[in-house]
């Protein structure tokens, strides 16, 4: 019975993790994949060899345990641009994260005040006092984070209506907080394919693992256009530029 109560006790912050998961959650287009900050213009890729769908959409999470970073949506599969249109696409990727420091402080803060504060307060005072002390922080943080993004809501690329939703989304459930980086850089892809972003500046070894599953994938929807010649022709010409850029 103690054990029951004392598990009872984090039903709260199991709770605001399981919103944080739900919230990191994007349905991606098949031809479509997740790359993730890993330093100035490089990135990581959220790209699986036999994704999990949802009525045709491929269900991705940004980096739970990293909510400082950014992800950004970018197409595969399209024809490479030259170098001066794909350092144009990586400039306003860098700009917009140029933007970022403030949000990424304030998310990261409201992580660990959610998931580390949060249930060490309540190993060591309750639940009860553990909930009043962490609200007496998340909140201020929620209102900081609002603050944030209306004032440097045009280099943020927020419109009024996108501000006016992310600060509802905040003031209504703190836990969505940790994800404001990637609400703020997800809705803006990368007018590049995502393949040669990725190359642009990634090491041998990702390079290398991601193209073993794009041919995968790549596979599978050669196999699925059986009958259009022109589509799968495209593909492996796509292939191709990968391979031969590695």
């Amino acid at each position: 019975m103690l054990d029951q109560v004392r598990s009872s006790d984090y039903v709260i912050w199991i709770v605001a993790l399981l919103l944080y998961v739900w919230d990191s959650a994007i349905l991606l287009s098949p031809r479509h994949l997740l790359l993730v900050e890993a330093g100035r213009r490089r990135f990581s890729p959220v790209f699986t060899e036999s994704p999990f769908t949802i009525s045709g959409r491929v269900l991705a999470f940004c980096p739970l345990a990293l909510p400082f970073r950014g992800a950004f949506i970018a197409p595969w599969g399209q024809r490479w641009a030259d170098a001066s249109a794909l350092g144009a696409a990586l400039d306003a990727v860098e700009e917009l994260r140029g933007s970022l420091p403030v949000v990424r402080a304030l998310a990261t803060w409201a992580f660990l005040l959610l998931f580390v504060l949060g249930p060490a307060l309540t190993l060591s005072m309750g639940p009860n006092a553990a909930v009043v002390y962490t609200a007496i922080a998340v909140y201020p943080t929620a209102l900081a984070a609002i603050v944030v993004l209306w004032c440097q809501r045009r280099s943020l690329r927020l419109t009024t209506a996108r501000a006016a939703w992310l600060s509802l989304d905040l003031l209504v459930c703190p836990a969505f907080l940790p994800n404001l980086v990637r609400k703020i850089t997800t809705p803006h892809p990368i007018a590049a394919d995502g393949a040669q972003v990725l190359f642009a500046g990634a090491a041998a070894l990702v390079k290398e693992e991601f193209l073993a599953r794009l041919e995968s994938r790549a596979g599978d929807l050669i196999d699925e256009a059986s009958a259009d010649e022109p589509a799968q022709e495209q593909l492996r010409a796509y292939l191709a530029t990968v391979k031969a850029a590695q």
